[in-house]
């Protein structure tokens, strides 16, 4: 993210990509990305990272060819390239800066020293992109505004463990009547919620005095989906945030990956896990660390959204891999 968005705020008409044989990927998703933005890119690549003296003269050499105004993003390479780099375009006093991505800054260290906000048009697919992925499904939310209104219902009388509970007397149902009772009605222990099965049609009832009904397709909302849309819709009521549920991503070489929910905040990703069954599953974990780091780097984070009082020890491992467990029973909203 520090070699993108100080691109995408100041949308240059030339980006030079300087890079070693070890970032060649990296370099190749950046390249994607900003031709997409209609930016022209060069690239000089197979450059020694640590040889101070050359990588210095291919710099003073590419700043020769160039009359115009030519900037330095210092914030990326080795301790040496970027040494190299800033004594080349001090040598030809040009523009230094450097992007503080950790407190959304821009830091001009020469000519002069001034700080500036970073404001920068980017959106979840560029993200993506420049981590060289792609998104090619999300989940359908045609029916957004009712299930707005059954979470606002949920959040309001405090119903949420209400409903949990009445997904996992379903899930349980349908796990053993499914092929011999295409017709059945489950409800939770406080009579607020009501689920209806009639062959493939799924109703969900719910109200106190003034009872609502809205259609599930339960293939999208069985066993513990239900938490992945009550965490997209809680995500949808923050101003400025626009969430992706169900999202299924693709890289370079058709690997695929699925996240329950995405959201940007700061110019930074959030990758959220949504789980309601088997407690105390640490694979869990290591998977969703996986995913943020592949699609997100050290800059993304990954949050863990359950339905489970976990151990100690699994909220200890949690810690050390810097992911935020957030147990719904105890808090109906989503911090990022």
């Amino acid at each position: 993210m520090a070699n993108v968005l100080p691109v995408l705020m100041y949308r240059p008409k030339r980006v030079i990509l300087f890079t070693t044989p070890q970032e060649n990927y990296c370099a190749d998703n950046l390249e994607k990305l900003f031709k997409s933005k209609k930016i022209i890119v060069a690239r000089k690549d197979n450059l020694n990272a640590y040889d101070y003296i050359t990588f210095k003269e291919v710099v003073k050499k590419e700043l020769e060819k160039h009359n115009d105004s030519v900037w330095l993003n210092v914030t990326g390479g080795t301790k040496l390239m970027a040494l190299a780099a800033y004594e080349a375009f001090v040598e030809k006093n040009n523009n230094i800066i450097y992007c503080d991505t950790e407190h959304s800054k821009i830091i001009s260290l020469y000519p002069q020293y001034n700080l500036y906000e970073l404001e920068a048009n980017i959106s979840i697919n560029d993200y993506l992109l420049s981590y060289g992925y792609e998104i090619v499904e999300t989940k359908d939310t045609a029916n957004e505004q009712d299930y707005l209104e059954l979470f606002h219902f949920v959040q309001r009388n405090n119903k949420l463990g209400s409903l949990s509970n009445l997904f996992k007397k379903v899930r349980d149902r349908l796990t053993v009547d499914s092929m011999t009772k295409p017709k059945f009605t489950e409800s939770s222990s406080d009579l607020v919620f009501r689920f209806h099965k009639n062959y493939d049609n799924y109703l969900l009832e719910y109200g106190d005095k003034t009872k609502r009904t809205i259609k599930i397709d339960y293939r999208n909302f069985k066993s513990g989906d239900w938490l992945e849309y009550f965490v997209y819709f809680s995500l949808k009521e923050n101003e400025g945030l626009n969430p992706i549920m169900g999202v299924k991503i693709i890289n370079n070489e058709g690997v695929e990956n699925e996240i329950d929910v995405i959201v940007m905040k700061n110019y930074r990703l959030f990758l959220i896990s949504c789980k309601t069954g088997k407690k105390d599953n640490q694979f869990d974990l290591y998977q969703l660390e996986t995913l943020r780091n592949i699609t997100s780097g050290t800059f993304g984070k990954g949050i863990f959204v359950t339905a489970n009082k976990h151990s100690d020890k699994f909220l200890h491992r949690a810690k050390e891999l810097s992911i935020n467990v957030i147990n719904i029973q105890n808090n109906l909203k989503i911090d990022l």
